[in-house]
């Protein structure tokens, strides 16, 4: 296996524009068509096919941000993936200041052995903010 192949199999997802492999650095870096539905799980299971255990995953994304059962959670428009939000401070009173509007922030989803777990975000910054 290689990374070209890696590579090849990523980018033939519909909705992503391409992706950069580094199997010594042990990073695909993944740029997304707008509006692409394209879910992380997704991604996870064709690094998989290929040969590759995937580990955690870190994200720059646009989501809205909503309030359900009392905690935070982040939904990403096209692809309709909620995330349980974990943040810490200011990056949560930001979050919960935000709900009910759209963010573009940063954060990381953890290892997933079975692509079935549902996915948890902890949400590290911020970056922008839109309604």
């Amino acid at each position: 296996m290689c990374a070209h192949a890696v590579r090849v199999a990523v980018e033939k997802l519909d909705g992503v524009d391409n992706a950069e492999v580094s199997l010594n650095d042990g990073r695909v870096r993944v740029r997304f068509a707008p509006g692409n539905t394209v879910t992380i799980a997704e991604l996870r299971r064709t690094i998989r096919h290929q040969g590759f255990t995937p580990r955690e995953a870190k994200l720059t994304l646009s989501a809205r941000i909503e309030i359900q059962a009392g905690a935070l959670v982040a939904i990403v428009p096209g692809s309709g993936v909620t995330y349980a939000v974990t943040a810490d401070g200011e990056v949560h009173r930001r979050l919960s200041n935000s709900a009910g509007g759209t963010v573009i922030l940063e954060g990381e989803v953890a290892i997933d052995e079975d692509d079935l777990t549902p996915e948890r975000i902890e949400v590290t910054a911020v970056v922008g903010g839109q309604s």
